[in-house]
């Protein structure tokens, strides 16, 4: 991973020296990663609008990467910023805050492979897939942060201190208070025996 953090660092200085076809690279790197994040955060139907807004953000801020973190991380950080604002503003024109959109259909999971074939296996498997989702999506934003951050997107506990600005004892609070809500969210699952 170091290598790609100097290769990042390396396609930062050159798009600052006006090579623009370096942050090419850098969006192709990212944009998978920043996408599937934003989809677990706000839900499918605004997640591409977002995801563009953390790349021109970060293209225009390009300057402001001071590579004290990996440049991943610094990105993580502005999806972030675009998330809470697209939180904020939903709440403002809804009057009320809700994280999962109304439809938990529009808030996907990457479905798990499954290990066994068939149309029965499928079917308890998208089951499964809805109740997590459902899950995720009813839990308080700081909770989900940092769910999605460490939990989804594999980032570590200090790359998500990072990342939300928090201590890291507090990103471990929230995390343990946000897998505890789940299970108990999701043990209706395991006591029906899915």
């Amino acid at each position: 991973m170091a290598e790609a953090s100097q290769k990042d660092v390396d396609l930062v200085a050159r798009t600052c020296s006006g090579e623009c076809e370096a942050f090419g690279v850098l969006v192709s790197r990212y944009e998978g990663q920043v996408y599937n994040a934003v989809v677990h955060l706000v839900g499918e139907s605004d997640a591409e609008d977002i995801a563009q807004e953390v790349f021109m953000k970060a293209f225009r801020g390009l300057g402001g990467f001071r590579r004290e973190a990996r440049f991943s991380t610094w990105l993580y950080g502005i999806m972030m910023n675009c998330v809470r604002t697209h939180w904020r503003s939903r709440r403002r024109r809804r009057g009320l805050f809700s994280l999962d959109g109304g439809n938990p259909h529009e808030d996907p999971l990457v479905d798990p492979p499954s290990l066994q074939d068939g149309p029965v296996a499928d079917s308890v498997r998208r089951e499964t897939v809805e109740m997590v989702r459902r899950a995720i999506g009813g839990l308080d934003g700081d909770l989900r942060e940092v769910i999605v951050l460490r939990d989804i997107e594999g980032l570590s506990y200090d790359e998500v201190s990072h990342v939300l600005g928090l201590p890291l004892g507090t990103v471990k609070s929230r995390l343990f208070r946000a897998r505890s809500v789940l299970k108990d969210k999701m043990a209706p699952l395991w006591r029906d025996g899915g």
